[in-house]
């Protein structure tokens, strides 16, 4: 009988590995497509995958069908070979495109209506422009939009004479202008600006922070916000009393009309982060609803791996997203990162900004925005072959809408890589009640790409790796998007070029 129950398990854990399996299917690595290629992946239009690539100063849309076979590359004749910084704007039909470039003395800010099959509707736009040298010696545009897709913020910023300097520009999603605005804010020696976001409405804002005497710490936070269509900028101040905090990341809650700020939290005697702060602003009054500290306990600790000095077991960790649920909580998801000196000399650390896709409305979790397709060939350093990229633990924390910590998880890895970090950290998916995480781990010298999902009660169910059918693809998780309601297209090196495998869970 013992033996007969034994078989039964065997047979149903086969037949739930069957259920859990995936199916992937890989583009043609088109020889052009060199580790140099710069892309980012738009998404899926009318059942066709659509990337945009840029190759030795040559824009193009690429249009992939279901299979993953190239249909069509078309050029994008009408953008400047000297374009710099461009983002993208999905929506049903059509997506926005708005780039930079420089021509002569001016720095031009432009876009683009472009329809799914990768050709421009109408003409090219222009939204704003600098001479240069007015701004310093060259102008960047910020670029961000509304979760809703309707207000458009164009912005430029200027730091002089104890005076930061903000003009604003906000469009719709026709790309008519809706309001423009100039401010100047003093500020002080140890004073600096976050970047902005702006919501449903058209509010725009961001953070002020000032450090103390050690730079990596905030003393004082303060979140500013421009009404809509009105010349007057909202202060509130957030105290922090006793405690310092690293640069916050602040999240617009729409639904329920909150503007809210995370951060790890310090001490003020000591020199190690011990808890998460967090905040919540009211988007209707301006006014700060509540805060609180949730300090992490020893029993946390025991989740972690490789982490002897329990004083400093939390120092690497950055958060990396915040996502939204529909009862006014929130998940924070955070990860362990530090890169090092290749041959000797000191570690180091470096802040980075958020990269993943929670690409569709769930059952639990509303829509979170945050991907960024940035791909680079090496690090961001100038010797960036002298540096070890090291990604650890995945740290997560669901609060309540009355910031009471509820529950938290830790997803363990342990990745490092030389030169790069395209192959290293990890992506989500949101499939509804539970979020994935996919990351590459090594066994025996052989990549395998894991699944692990958080369920809504904080549980962890791992499912079965991620095997291809073929050989000598290395997957890029963490530049993955979202296509679909259990489908992802994520980046892979074959044969030193770049190619897109569409995976369907």
């Amino acid at each position: 009988m013992k033996i007969f129950l034994i078989c039964i398990a065997i047979v149903i854990s086969g037949y739930c590995n069957i259920l859990c399996a995936q199916n992937i299917t890989y583009s043609q690595a088109e020889r052009a497509d060199s580790r140099n290629l710069n892309f980012e992946i738009l998404g899926k239009f009318d059942g066709n995958f659509l990337v945009y690539k840029n190759i030795n100063r040559s824009h193009k849309i690429t249009i992939y069908n279901n299979d993953m076979t190239l249909k069509e590359s078309i050029k994008l004749d009408f953008v400047s070979d000297r374009t710099y910084n461009i983002d993208f704007i999905k929506y049903a039909d059509y997506f926005l495109m708005v780039w930079q470039f420089e021509k002569g003395n001016i720095t031009y800010c432009k876009a683009a209506k472009i329809n799914t099959a990768g050709k421009i509707v109408g003409d090219v736009i222009e939204l704003d422009t600098t001479k240069t040298g007015f701004f310093g010696t060259k102008t960047y545009y910020g670029f961000t939009f509304s979760e809703d897709k309707k207000k458009l913020l164009v912005y430029k910023t200027q730091s002089k004479n104890e005076v930061y300097l903000i003009c604003t520009k906000i469009y719709n999603e026709e790309l008519m202008l809706q309001d423009s605005s100039r401010q100047a804010i003093p500020y002080e020696n140890k004073e600096s600006f976050d970047d902005m976001q702006i919501d449903n409405d058209g509010n725009v804002l961001f953070t002020k922070l000032k450090e103390n005497s050690r730079q990596e710490y905030i003393n004082t936070l303060e979140l500013i916000v421009k009404k809509a269509k009105v010349d007057k900028l909202i202060k509130i101040n957030i105290t922090l009393d006793k405690i310092l905090i690293q640069p916050p990341v602040v999240k617009i809650d729409n639904i329920n009309a909150h503007y809210i700020i995370n951060s790890f939290s310090y001490k003020k005697n000591g020199g190690y982060i011990d808890g998460l702060f967090s905040a919540i602003i009211s988007k209707d009054s301006f006014s700060l609803l509540q805060k609180a500290i949730n300090i992490f306990d020893d029993s946390l600790l025991t989740k972690l791996s490789g982490k002897p000095d329990w004083r400093s077991a939390f120092d690497n960790y950055f958060l990396k997203n915040i996502i939204l649920k529909k009862d006014g909580g929130f998940i924070v998801i955070t990860e362990d990162y530090y890169k090092q000196r290749r041959f000797g000399g000191t570690g180091f650390d470096d802040r980075f900004g958020n990269n993943n896709v929670f690409g569709s409305v769930s059952d639990y979790y509303q829509y979170n925005r945050g991907y960024s397709g940035f791909y680079r060939p090496y690090g961001d350093n100038n010797n960036a072959r002298d540096v070890v990229y090291n990604y650890g633990d995945i740290l997560n924390f669901s609060i309540s809408k009355n910031l009471k910590l509820q529950w938290n998880n830790v997803i363990n890895k342990t990745t490092n890589d030389v030169e790069t970090d395209n192959f290293l950290s990890f992506a989500n998916m949101n499939a509804g009640g539970e979020i994935h995480f996919l990351f590459l781990q090594k066994d025996n010298n052989r990549q395998i790409l894991s699944d692990h999902a958080v369920q809504t009660d904080g549980s962890i169910i791992r499912y079965a790796t991620l095997k291809s059918r073929e050989a000598g693809y290395e997957f890029m998780a963490k530049l993955g998007r979202q296509t679909g309601a259990k489908q992802m297209i994520i980046p892979c090196i074959v044969r030193n070029n770049i190619a897109f495998a569409k995976i369907d869970f």
